[in-house]
């Protein structure tokens, strides 16, 4: 089945007009590249909104600025924690820590959101 580009009315396969309307069902050259003019100027605002994306996840994490070293500095802290229990024989359960630590995170990336004026996307 072919659509009518006018109306939407169900055409018949080869059909050269719309059987609702009479409008041409025809692509011609030009409205062709113009299609794939548009189609591409979509595809690369769609690829440059990816790349801001990415700087922004890059730089934010948990809603903060520097995020990405916060993750590093919850991994070493983490670290820490591992040494010196097995060091000094300290009975620690690192996982309440973790669920703390990533709680803290998240409200103080949606209070600095909140600061900034910026929605939640």
């Amino acid at each position: 089945m072919v659509y009518c580009a006018k109306c939407g009315a169900q055409n018949e396969e080869g059909a050269s007009n719309c059987v609702n309307c009479g409008a041409s069902l025809r692509v011609s050259r030009s409205e062709k590249r113009d299609w794939e003019e548009e189609l591409e100027v979509r595809a690369e605002d769609l690829g440059e909104r990816a790349e801001r994306f990415g700087r922004r996840m890059e730089e934010e994490c948990f809603g903060l600025p520097g995020g990405s070293s916060i993750i590093g500095i919850l991994i070493g802290i983490a670290i820490i924690l591992v040494g010196a229990r097995e060091l000094f024989g300290w009975n620690i359960d690192i996982g309440p820590f973790a669920i703390i630590a990533v709680g803290v995170l998240i409200v103080a990336g949606a209070l600095y959101r909140q600061s900034q004026g910026r929605p939640r996307t």
